[in-house]
């Protein structure tokens, strides 16, 4: 029988924040692929977890994936971890899982911890619908187009951003959101965690200038202004 890939996902963070069948199959498969051996180390040593790893970008070159085919093809079972979090959101899982799935290899998800699943469930809003738009474009023009074109939605809006292009995003935000609610998560279910409600009428927050953000856009407007909510302006 030909061998399974398991997309595991890890912590965000808090190295807690794993289940225990995700550190059963991490210690079972016969190989564990990531994208970078010393963010998985730590972990894995956390666990004593001595599975072989290797990095999955260092050995891949575009999609020539032939290496875990031929282990697969042999009946090994594979696992996938990224840096952090659940695997195919912002790293280069998708891509594997593409290829493989194109091929009929057999995929199987081990849930865990998610930044984004972590920012809706402490938002409070409605959540019907919620548009993921990731990591959008580092040029400056063309990421003001893409808030634009959404700002225009009905929907939570989840973006991630790192902490250099922060404030420009937040700038977007109050010109093409000015009636919107926002949530902002810095360093989630880590020690510094923060999260901060912010409305873009009032004056762009300040962060220490390091980690990672999660921003939540509540652009249900109609809802907002029918509940005539939320913010004080303490």
């Amino acid at each position: 029988m030909k061998g399974k890939l398991f997309v595991v996902a890890t912590p965000i963070g808090n190295l807690e924040d794993i289940t225990f069948r995700a550190v059963k199959v991490l210690n079972e498969v016969d190989l564990i692929l990531c994208e970078n051996e010393k963010n998985s180390h730590t972990l894995l040593h956390h666990y004593g977890i001595h599975t072989q790893l290797t990095n999955l970008r260092r050995l891949s070159k575009k999609e020539d994936y032939h290496w875990i085919f031929q282990l697969l093809d042999l009946g090994k079972n594979l696992a996938f971890i990224s840096d952090a979090g659940t695997p195919g959101i912002s790293d280069p899982g998708s891509n594997l899982v593409r290829v493989l799935r194109k091929k009929g290899y057999t995929i199987v998800p081990i849930p865990g911890a998610s930044s984004l699943s972590a920012i809706l469930s402490i938002s409070g809003y409605q959540t019907n619908p919620t548009i993921f738009l990731g990591f959008l474009s580092p040029k400056k023009n063309q990421k003001e187009q893409e808030l634009k074109k959404w700002a225009l939605e009905e929907a939570l809006l989840v973006i991630f951003e790192s902490i250099h292009k922060l404030d420009t995003t937040l700038e977007m935000i109050q010109k093409f959101f000015p009636n919107s609610e926002v949530l902002i998560g810095r360093e989630l279910t880590k020690f510094y965690e923060e999260i901060f409600i912010w409305k873009p009428t009032q004056e762009i927050p300040k962060f220490v200038k390091k980690g990672e953000f999660v921003i939540l856009i509540n652009n249900h407007l109609k809802k907002i202004a029918k509940e005539g909510r939320i913010f004080s302006d303490n």
